[in-house]
């Protein structure tokens, strides 16, 4: 029997009408999702509604990168701009240089101008960019959580190490925005002083008070 350890998948992105083709030595069962630095990152179990993937093909590893590689290359000639994927080859080409797919009369994605892209991509689709947070972090609230705690929980002598050294670097500095903090926001600081004091006060009383109905019992 022919060995099957790997496939090709197609992602369809319908909210932005857009594709991702790759390939994977795995079974379509496992964890695996894509490896895209462009399309935003997802969990198997937790795949955004609007993602579908089909399974193109499956066969040797060997076999699947040469049909990846071949796919590829007959996307970048008809629609590259509807696809998510950046490279058409597997191993991956050197990032800037000659040797970069996108290399044009001396000029590449190197780091820097993957920077620059970047920044200009978010400046551009902030809201977008924002909303697709929002999205995430609805769907993951508890998984974050869970992340957040562990972390600090892991971490809690180094976080106060890293608060006591800020700290005593910026002492000055933290005296000074508190003093610009009150000094702008006097009103409402003296306001919480009044609501907290008379929420101790009231705290107080009650505890001073007597169960009549136990007394009068």
């Amino acid at each position: 029997m022919r060995n099957k350890d790997a496939f090709v998948y197609l992602w369809f992105d319908t909210k932005n009408r857009m594709f991702y083709l790759g390939y994977h030595k795995g079974t379509p069962d496992d964890s695996y999702t894509h490896s895209s630095t462009v399309m935003e990152k997802f969990t198997k179990t937790s795949i955004p509604s609007y993602m579908r993937r089909r399974i193109l093909a499956m066969g040797t590893e060997q076999e699947m990168i040469e049909l990846e590689n071949k796919l590829l290359d007959n996307r970048k000639e008809k629609c590259w701009v509807k696809y998510h994927n950046v490279t058409v080859s597997f191993p991956p080409p050197p990032m800037y240089g000659e040797d970069n797919w996108n290399w044009k009369g001396g000029v590449s994605l190197d780091p820097e101008k993957v920077s620059e892209m970047k920044r200009e991509y978010y400046a551009k689709n902030r809201e977008k960019v924002r909303e697709r947070q929002r999205e995430y972090r609805a769907k993951n609230a508890e998984k974050l959580r869970e992340k957040e705690r562990e972390y600090r929980a892991k971490n809690a002598e180094k976080r106060r190490e890293s608060n006591r050294e800020y700290h005593a670097k910026n002492a000055e500095k933290l005296r000074e925005k508190k003093r610009e903090y009150y000094a702008k926001n006097l009103e409402k600081v003296r306001e919480r002083q009044r609501e907290y004091h008379a929420k101790k006060k009231a705290e107080k009383i009650n505890s001073n008070s007597v169960d009549l109905s136990r007394f009068m019992g």
